[in-house]
């Protein structure tokens, strides 16, 4: 038996096919030649190396494609067994960890600084370049006196591309400079507001930020300064006429698979510079919402709501023709109550409060609730024609600073006459600037006449 069990397992492992060592993978064995000049700028054999990765302002490659090449390069050098990596990309990650789990002093944290960067020689990522799904550069340490430095020979490394996918910053800093190669000696730039395709998006004002961010690097870049060529950054106003000697102006846009897209350019005196033309962007970091809406659901979709403080809602949806419009107001905290009327055209009326109606100017305490209009002592409203607009109020603990206050008591109604009609124009800016007040909380409810 042990003989026939003897020779079964013999037959088998004669059967077994014979192991073959691993192939090396070519791109590591490439790197011989530059870690052997690194190790000569070194004067050691054992690396440590810190691979920083690409310059923060590179256009070839998305934030995203630039972090999965700078991994791409730390794993090939591991991979030829002399080099160990110090943290210096990801000091800032260990940073937060520590701190997060241990804590650390002043003194604690710059030393793990120090430390990060402590290797033999810091790695580069210079003359990148993209070709397909290909990412191609070259490698060049400096070593930490920086007296010595090694060029790899080129270096390529798969990247994932998708459908074109750019990253918002660095498409901003592309217009950017193709805009200042084109005009080196402007003296101001007139930014106006993205323009969202279908209606208003919060990613139309993210972008024009990014943008804005993008030109004011550039208006302070160490070149122009030398040159004495800065250029003064300006933002037009929401709702206004984009105009000026030059001017800056973008759109977004959605597409029927919800893919998102960007185009930006450039005027002087009405002549087209430097544009990108339709761009697809990933606006996943950008913490803005694509869906273009019209103006009154985007206004109450973008609203600081908190049903926890304030709430107001219509007493019938819909009203009907010959019905009296009534809205309920209930404040859950102490506030000074801004309430106005906006149309479907970004149009709007002050409701309240009322020029020389006390009730309507005095703080509303936590519980209280009120009707309006019939609550402040106003006229009845009775529906005719159908019609939908958006009764929204604003609610700010000491009320508004003291002249928005002005700008809005300059409109509202007043006993003896009737409320201004504000234009477009004055409510996208009373809508930025009342927003950006501290702790302000708003509400909305619809006003349906069907």
């Amino acid at each position: 038996m042990r003989r026939l069990l003897a020779a079964s397992l013999a037959g088998l492992v004669a059967a077994l096919p014979v192991p073959r060592p691993a192939r090396a993978d070519p791109g590591t064995d490439a790197l011989a030649p530059f870690l052997d000049a690194v190790a000569a700028c070194a004067g050691r054999a054992d690396l440590s190396l810190a691979v920083i990765g690409p310059e923060p302002g590179q256009t070839a490659w998305s934030r995203e494609q630039a972090e999965e090449v700078r991994l791409a390069v730390e794993s090939r050098l591991q991979g030829t067994g002399r080099v160990r990596l110090a943290a210096a990309a990801d000091v800032v990650r260990v940073k937060a960890l520590r701190e997060g789990t241990t804590g650390l002093s002043g003194p604690e944290a710059e030393a793990q600084i120090r430390a990060a960067f402590s290797g033999d020689a810091s790695v580069f990522l210079v003359e990148p370049r993209r070709a397909g799904e290909t990412a191609a550069f070259r490698l060049q340490a400096i070593t930490r006196a920086a007296s010595c430095k090694a060029t790899s020979e080129p270096v390529t490394v798969p990247i994932r591309v998708g459908a074109g996918v750019a990253d918002v910053d660095a498409e901003m800093e592309r217009a950017v400079k193709a805009f200042g190669q084109a005009a080196p000696a402007v003296s101001a730039v007139e930014v106006c507001p993205f323009e969202a395709e279908g209606g208003h998006s919060t990613c139309a004002g993210v972008l024009t930020d990014r943008l804005l961010i993008a030109l004011d690097a550039e208006a302070r870049s160490a070149n122009r300064i030398l040159k004495g060529a800065r250029f003064e950054v300006r933002r037009r106003p929401p709702g206004t006429a984009c105009t000026g000697p030059v001017t800056a102006r973008g759109r977004f846009l959605t597409d029927r698979e919800r893919r998102s897209w960007m185009e930006v350019e450039f005027q002087r005196d009405g002549a087209v510079l430097a544009p990108t033309g339709r761009r697809r962007i990933g606006i996943e970091g950008l913490g803005c919402d694509p869906t273009p809406r019209p103006f009154l659901d985007h206004l109450a979709a973008t609203a600081r709501t908190d049903g926890g403080r304030l709430a107001v809602a219509a007493t019938a949806t819909p009203f009907a023709p010959g019905q009296r419009i009534e809205l309920r107001i209930d404040a859950k905290a102490r506030q000074s109550l801004y309430c106005w009327v906006v149309a479907p055209d970004e149009t709007a009326f002050v409701a309240l409060p009322v020029r020389g109606n006390p009730a309507s100017l005095q703080p509303l305490a936590p519980g209280d609730v009120r009707r309006y209009p019939g609550g402040y002592g106003l006229e009845e409203v009775v529906a005719g024609a159908a019609f939908e607009n958006l009764f929204a109020c604003f609610g700010v603990a000491g009320g508004l600073p003291p002249d928005l206050s002005e700008r809005w008591l300059s409109a509202a109604p007043g006993t003896e006459g009737e409320a201004r009609l504000l234009r477009p124009p004055e409510v996208l800016d009373l809508v930025e600037r009342i927003r950006a007040v501290p702790g302000v909380t708003e509400a909305t409810a619809r006003i349906v006449v069907r």
